[in-house]
């Protein structure tokens, strides 16, 4: 039950009602009695957030609101309260009423970012930051989360020019550096890439990471002697390094030094067993001996091990499947994973593969469509954007019962707060039930989204086409 439903009762009164929980009712009759301390308020909001009941901790935080006007702790948990309700409209409304009556807070600007990116508007989320003047305090945080903002959205050459006013206006840092490299070499300027990572290890000489990433610039840039260098550099910090010794397997492979390369992977071998790094390296190896099936085998096993953060080794592992797949003949395969690699190596590996898989539904590319959210539930197990899209494919493949039964699935986990999500799956139930010819639950399910609606951040044209999405069925 929605907190809009109580908005004409004492919101205490109804709260009170709805503390079947002793501590907690016990709490809230301390809070009553001594209204004044703000730190019983943030404890039982603490325990409803634990326990899932965001629409009470809304009202808890309404009361407290009323009670202490000036708080910004308090304003702020109630944004965040509304927020995990899924009121997107209040708290976009009361995170504005923050950022006007503490503009030099930063934690209001992150938070109402997150709600415009997650509702796609992304020129809110950049007017929110472009609009705090440079005598704020929080310029300088605000051009480090804008040029954020960009790189999730695509447009890596406005991250890039507003990272290098970042350094411009602020100076050169380690975290800087290291950041405007990684978009660099996204943007295959893999020479401005190696001038910042070689800034980044001026800050931290015996970094790493930081050597990896140069050694990665300087291969892509086609100085394999410096790069090898550098991999090496990372072997004199540590003898035994990962890091080190699966990049250099990985330049001898490019150079087609075989022999070297089994070196390099027996020394990892001699440390570890069963690394899915390794064994995509091996699934290399018999690609360039003209094993293909072989390269498969490999590579398809490593993924199987791989988790959603080792990015590279995935996108190796695409790469080598998309070319062996390619040699067997099997193009729509190779295609495939050619896609698959280049949309694990963005900025956000979830976002990249979500939307990969949204677009090949768009696009009626059912079974690549199915692979790709298949692989995003390997990867993010339990994913109920990825169920919801499965959820789709088959109700577009007329099996209703599924559709149903994975998008109930997907509703009983989303959290309230991810209202989209929330009405594409009640979306695919009441389009099963409407070709089911259950008249009832069809429209009982439309009044559920109507009400969604009514509570989303939306312009009322993108309201408007949404509404006639639902009802022509798309």
């Amino acid at each position: 039950m929605s907190a809009k439903s109580f908005k004409l009762e004492p919101d205490g009164k109804t709260l009170s009602s709805r503390l079947v929980n002793p501590q907690k009712h016990q709490l809230w009759k301390e809070i009553v009695a001594y209204p004044q301390y703000i730190t019983n308020f943030l404890r039982l909001g603490h325990w409803l957030t634990r326990d899932g009941q965001f629409d009470e901790a809304v009202l808890l935080y309404r009361h407290a609101v009323r009670k202490h006007p000036h708080s910004y702790r308090l304003l702020l948990k109630l944004a965040l309260a509304y927020e995990n309700a899924g009121e997107e409209i209040a708290a976009i409304r009361t995170y504005k009423r923050l950022t006007g009556r503490f503009p030099d807070l930063f934690q209001s600007y992150v938070r109402l970012e997150k709600i415009y990116r997650r509702t796609l508007n992304f020129d809110k989320a950049i007017e929110l930051y472009t609009g705090i003047p440079l005598v704020n305090p929080i310029k300088e945080l605000s051009l480090n989360r804008l040029f954020h903002v960009y790189a999730v959205e695509g447009d890596m050459d406005n991250a890039v020019r507003i990272l290098r006013e970042a350094i411009k206006n602020y100076g050169e840092s380690y975290a800087r550096c290291l950041e405007l490299g990684k978009l660099e070499l996204r943007r295959g300027n893999f020479l401005g890439a190696v001038q910042s990572f070689e800034s980044a290890v001026a800050f931290h000489p015996r970094s790493i990471e930081t050597r990896t990433w140069l050694g990665i610039a300087l291969k892509e840039l086609g100085n394999l002697r410096l790069a090898e260098y550098e991999f090496n550099e990372i072997l004199k910090i540590k003898s035994d390094s990962f890091q080190g010794l699966i990049h250099l397997a990985e330049l001898k492979i490019q150079e087609e030094k075989l022999d070297e390369a089994f070196g390099y992977l027996e020394a990892i071998e001699k440390k570890t067993t069963n690394n899915a790094r390794v064994d995509i390296c091996r699934g290399w190896i018999a690609l360039k001996q003209g094993k293909p099936e072989k390269a498969i085998e490999y590579c398809q096993q490593s993924l199987k091990e791989s988790t959603f953060y080792f990015v590279w080794e995935q996108v190796l592992a695409h790469r080598i499947l998309s070319r062996a797949s390619r040699e067997l003949g099997n193009e729509e395969e190779s295609e495939l994973h050619h896609l698959l690699a280049t949309a694990i190596a963005g900025k956000d590996t979830y976002e990249s593969l979500i939307k990969l898989a949204e677009s090949l539904l768009k696009k009626k590319k059912l079974k690549s469509a199915t692979d790709v959210f298949l692989r995003i539930m390997e990867l993010f197990p339990h994913n109920t954007r990825a169920q919801v899209g499965l959820g789709e494919i088959y109700l577009k493949q007329g099996d209703t019962d599924r559709a149903i039964l994975l998008c109930r699935r997907a509703l009983e986990n989303v959290r309230p707060m991810y209202i989209r999500e929330r009405i594409r799956a009640h979306t695919v139930i009441s389009l099963s039930y409407k070709l089911q010819k259950k008249t009832s639950l069809h429209k009982s399910e439309d009044k559920i989204i109507h009400g969604l609606l009514r509570q989303t951040y939306l312009k009322p044209s993108e309201k408007s086409r949404i509404k006639k999405n639902i009802s022509s069925g798309k």
